[in-house]
């Protein structure tokens, strides 16, 4: 069995989810087509990114993951397949692999740039397909890609840190309008060194501790928690917090750190 992911920025809506599974279906039809998400903001691949590398390592060994997320060939020159962390990854050169990984994939496959433009606009209807049934297959890689580096040199994570204030991003908004912040646990205690500590989320209004589950609040206030992912989440216990609290994906969050 083979498991293949897409992420794109789709939406519900559209068609393209489908043509992808249906093409990866004709071609491998053993395999097993999961969805990851399909409404990521358009172009945001900081939101793609941070989605995907909290969701891969969920999956076996070998899976393969299409990101459909800002694959203007014009604009990033590459397409590339990247093998990390025995997972496979088939995207632009975009900086999304940048945004992803802390050190930069040394396994790098460069797609024919000859095959790229023969796949026109919907590439990932094509040339992508091929790559995912080439690599369920163990067909070599040669014939379609050379060995190449990223060439992107991106790594816009949008964080800003200095030694008593951390500045974040919102980059996902759950179902339950719960708000996570690319800010994980490891990095907040290093910064914080046993300070006390503020998490400014809009204005003037602040959040002065981390609680371990969701009832540690009462019920409608807000709270901040370091989810299953280790990731700073900013939520209300029994209500919507990006709502209620005026939360938005984009939005800066301040994180700022005191002396005892």
């Amino acid at each position: 069995m083979n498991y293949i992911s897409l992420i794109s920025d789709y939406g519900n809506a559209s068609h393209y989810a489908a043509s992808i599974k249906g093409s990866l279906y004709k071609s491998i039809s053993h395999a097993q087509v999961i969805d990851i998400s399909h409404t990521i903001t358009p172009f945001d691949k900081l939101q793609a990114a941070f989605i995907l590398k909290n969701t891969y390592k969920n999956f076996p060994n070998g899976s393969i993951h299409l990101i459909c997320i800002d694959l203007n060939f014009q604009l990033y020159k590459q397409m590339i397949v990247v093998e990390h962390d025995n997972h496979f990854f088939i995207t632009a050169d975009n900086g999304i692999i940048n945004l992803m990984f802390d050190e930069l994939p040394k396994e790098v496959w460069v797609l024919n740039r000859d095959l790229v433009l023969k796949a026109g606009a919907f590439i990932e209807n094509g040339l992508f397909t091929q790559v995912a049934s080439m690599l369920c297959h163990q067909k070599p890689m040669e014939s379609i890609a050379q060995k190449g580096v990223i060439k992107n040199n991106s790594h816009a994570q949008a964080i800003e840190i200095n030694d008593s204030v951390i500045r974040a991003k919102v980059v996902f908004i759950d179902g339950f309008y719960n708000v996570f912040v690319n800010i994980n646990k490891e990095m907040f205690e290093y910064v914080r060194k046993n300070r006390t500590f503020k998490i400014f989320y809009y204005g003037k209004e602040y959040i002065d501790k981390i609680v371990n589950d969701y009832s540690e609040a009462k019920p409608g206030e807000d709270l901040a928690l370091f989810n299953a992912n280790n990731y700073l989440e900013i939520a209300m216990n029994r209500g919507q917090a990006s709502q209620l609290l005026g939360i938005k994906i984009g939005h800066t969050i301040i994180i700022e750190f005191f002396d005892k």
